[in-house]
């Protein structure tokens, strides 16, 4: 029987025994040279973090990476989309969307959606930076619950939270997958007119990368540090808005 069935967010599988299950469909498809195809979509470096590193389905597998976005390509699904409902962003809001997407589109639609929901329901075709903060906090609500979770912990058992939301955001601008203590020493003072000590910057950095669980930082290499989820600085500029002095 030919056919063909699509997993969406896979990433958000938990499982690993669930995701060996899917991975062993493929397998046993593939062997059995079924014209049945299953496609896995999910955030992920390889398609092996999608299959729980089942041993023997990678031959079974055509990875193909999706890249990010460009800005331009992000702007006209907001432009788009806000004329067809006869909406007018300002310039500020359609820039601030953008930079919070980083390239994801589903941040794009999800920010947008939630703006112009504030605007018809205010009655106002208007989108202002007032009417984008509202809206920030609605996305967050219903943003994926693993990168709520995965903030929450991590900020639950800081002695200091706010210290750490700062640093976060601040790290979320630093616009390449990974970051040194040095750059974004640079972007606390660049952004938020904050000297931390480097000593004291990269003993914060290296908390958030401890604990046998998944966490918000990863450690690469020595002195080197990126978010363990690429979505992260996208929901941190929503999450923590209020803190952003751009908005």
């Amino acid at each position: 029987m030919s056919g063909i069935i699509l997993i969406d967010e896979a990433d958000a599988i938990t499982n690993s025994s669930d995701k060996k299950k899917i991975a062993e469909l493929i397998k046993q498809l593939s062997d059995a040279n079924s014209p049945f195809k299953i496609v896995v979509v999910g955030v992920a470096k390889t398609g092996e973090e999608l299959t729980a590193g089942h041993p023997s389905v990678e031959r079974c597998l055509k990875e193909v990476s999706l890249q990010r976005m460009t800005d331009d390509d992000l702007k006209k699904i907001i432009l788009n989309g806000m004329n067809k409902l006869s909406l007018r962003p300002d310039d500020v809001v359609v820039n601030k969307i953008v930079d919070i997407s980083a390239g994801y589109p589903h941040f794009t639609h999800l920010v947008c959606l939630k703006c112009a929901e504030s605007a018809i329901i205010n009655g106002n075709k208007h989108i202002t930076k007032e009417t984008l903060k509202s809206a920030l906090n609605e996305a967050v609500k219903d943003s994926e619950g693993a990168l709520q979770r995965m903030l929450e912990s991590t900020l639950r058992v800081l002695s200091k939270p706010q210290e750490y939301k700062f640093l976060l955001l601040t790290a979320s601008y630093c616009n390449t997958p990974e970051f040194r203590s040095s750059e974004l020493r640079d972007k606390l003072k660049e952004k938020f007119n904050l000297d931390v000590n480097s000593t004291s910057l990269s003993r914060r950095l290296t908390k958030l990368t401890d604990g046998r669980k998944l966490t918000i930082l990863e450690k690469p290499a020595r002195g080197c540090f990126k978010f363990s989820d690429p979505r992260m600085p996208s929901f941190l500029k929503m999450a923590l808005n209020s803190d952003d002095i751009e908005i």
